[in-house]
């Protein structure tokens, strides 16, 4: 099958994976892996494959450091230690983080495979996001809750939010459970922000306001003031790994 599914880990991607292969659908299932997504949804990978697709003969694709290293992608390492090592940040603005480290790593990966077309999962209340690509969940009109029934149907929980840690697109909400969760994880958010404002010379912030530090935002956390948004805050959901 000339065709591929750029597998990201949450609800949209996990239900794509589950609506095609009901359908006998088969082919490779790629995840770019940055080196800083969510510990949840590794785990989740982890749970998903084990229970549900290796026993229907399948597996995920996973495209790391050592893929990146063969020259198919930016660079062998994390985009979190890459940051470090040049005192950046990803900018929401220009995104070089996604095409560096998972455009184009799928993209080389599927050229290499001789496959033309990959699966996009992309739920209908955001199809503003992928235009012109291939996205069966837009085609069906199925939309985000949509996707949590069909993870739902196999009996399998849903999958955290998927994304980077570090990722400037994040929500207010997000960040604070980062926060509680995995204080390591934001300390370090913090510390490419401190790196990054050091070498510019003027304040660097991963906050999509473009004003708050995530260290404005811990003193809130931490004093329990009001937050800066909570329009999307998401409610807590334990890592698959404890469930």
């Amino acid at each position: 099958m000339n065709e591929l599914i750029s597998f990201g880990g949450g609800v949209n991607s996990v239900a794509l994976v589950i609506l095609l292969v009901r359908e006998d659908w088969r082919g490779p299932i790629v995840f770019a892996d940055t080196g800083c997504e969510w510990p949840d949804t590794y785990c989740y990978m982890q749970m998903f494959e084990a229970v549900w697709l290796k026993p229907r003969g399948m597996e995920i694709v996973r495209l790391g450091g050592e893929y990146r290293a063969q020259g198919h992608g930016r660079d062998r390492r994390s985009l979190v230690d890459y940051c470090t090592d040049y005192a950046c940040t990803p900018f929401a603005g220009t995104r070089w983080c996604t095409q560096g480290w998972k455009t184009d790593v799928i993209n080389h990966w599927a050229a290499v495979a001789g496959i033309e077309t990959q699966i996009i999962g992309i739920a209908a209340d955001e199809a503003h996001r992928q235009k012109g690509r291939n996205c069966p969940l837009i085609e069906r009109g199925i939309d985000r809750a949509g996707c949590a029934n069909i993870i739902m149907a196999e009996s399998l929980p849903v999958p955290h939010k998927s994304g980077c840690y570090i990722c400037p697109f994040q929500r207010v909400g997000q960040w604070q459970e980062l926060w509680q969760r995995y204080p390591d994880l934001y300390a370090r958010a913090e510390d490419l922000e401190r790196l990054a404002s050091a070498r510019r010379g003027k304040k660097t912030v991963l906050l999509a306001d473009g004003v708050h530090t995530l260290a404005d935002m811990r003193h809130k956390f931490e004093a329990q003031l009001p937050l800066f948004d909570t329009a999307d805050y998401e409610s807590y959901r334990p890592c698959i790994c404890t469930l």
